[in-house]
């Protein structure tokens, strides 16, 4: 897959509120290595049932604050990888690759995808076909441009000791921020070995294959992982070794928050590793995969809280499309 994914096809107002996002987004500027080129800074991870049945939507984030804090284009010839765990032991079995050309003029760049019996050839800024590599027969669709970014958190609340919901509601810090995302289209075969259960993850590397950033469940490494050291070890890091190298924070954090022991090894236990699990025959709701609208931040808060802390009180602040691309539009 490295060959084959090979072969493959303005920071600015740094003085202001936004120059520096703090720790709590689910992923964005989560290690101090990512916050060197944000065009390799994974932000959030989805997983989902597309409007077709027999198609299913990955799509992955990257760029935070873009066009004001990260470019608003993809790193040329830096792979963006989702692996695919089809068999639960937190290892790859199957890989999607994207890479791209350096942007022209226009600022648009070509990319080629290669994954498990299909590939794409097209432009950014437009909505390309998925083919079957035998059959040469349209089988999904791609696109990577810009969209409002899907996250949505009061984070400026918790930094304030969570004290969320004041007078009964919150603020989306995230409310008209873009990002730059690969939205994937494809069959369900493409990520299932025959059972309907599958993992998945996203990784961007460098020209040695080594990891830059990865992110499976949101802000498992911005909360869990105190130190610039542990995070930028946790990006570095396998899935199949999160428990082994990462179990103590996990465990620590659950405490500091009020969970007793068996609690927090409980929540350990699911929390990693760190890999977005998703039941294709059920329907996509976090924790079983992540569909755009779900309200990730409610949930993990009442989850890591006991439920002390049931919500933020912010909703998204733009409307999902019904259809493919599936993101709101750029702002």
């Amino acid at each position: 897959m490295r060959r084959m994914i090979g072969a493959a096809v303005c920071t600015v107002l740094a003085t202001t509120a936004l120059a520096v996002l703090p720790a709590g987004a689910a992923d964005h500027l989560d290690a101090p290595i990512v916050k060197k080129d944000g065009r390799t800074d994974i932000n959030d991870v989805f997983v989902f049932n597309s409007q077709r049945s027999d198609r299913v939507v990955l799509a992955v984030t990257v760029n935070p604050i873009a066009g004001v804090q990260s470019p608003e284009t993809f790193a040329p010839n830096t792979p963006y990888v989702f692996e695919i765990d089809t068999d639960g032991d937190a290892t790859t079995d199957r890989q999607i690759g994207i890479v791209f050309s350096p942007a022209d003029r226009k600022g648009e760049q070509a990319y080629g995808v290669m994954g498990p019996g299909f590939y794409a050839v097209g432009r950014t800024d437009e909505n390309v076909f998925v083919r079957d590599i035998a059959t040469n027969r349209q089988v999904g669709k791609v696109r990577a441009d810009e969209f409002d970014d899907p996250f949505f958190f009061d984070l400026n609340a918790f930094k304030n000791g969570l004290q969320f919901c004041p007078g009964g509601t919150g603020t989306n810090f995230f409310a008209g921020l873009n990002v730059t995302a690969i939205v994937l289209e494809i069959p369900k075969s493409a990520i299932t070995d025959g059972a309907s259960t599958t993992g998945v993850w996203a990784r961007t590397v460098d020209n040695n294959w080594k990891t830059i950033d990865r992110m499976g469940r949101p802000a498992i490494n911005t909360v869990f992982n105190q130190t610039d050291a542990d995070k930028d070890a946790f990006n570095a890091g396998l899935p199949v070794d999160d428990q082994a190298d990462f179990r103590a924070n996990v465990v620590g954090t659950l405490l500091s928050l009020g969970n007793d022991q068996a609690t927090a090894d409980s929540l350990a236990d699911f929390l990693l590793p760190d890999i977005l699990t998703v039941d294709l025959a059920k329907p996509t709701a976090f924790p079983n995969g992540r569909a755009l609208s779900d309200d990730v931040i409610d949930t993990e808060l009442g989850l890591i809280t006991g439920g002390a802390v049931p919500s933020d009180c912010v909703d998204n602040d733009n409307t999902f499309r019904r259809q493919f691309p599936y993101l709101a539009t750029d702002n």
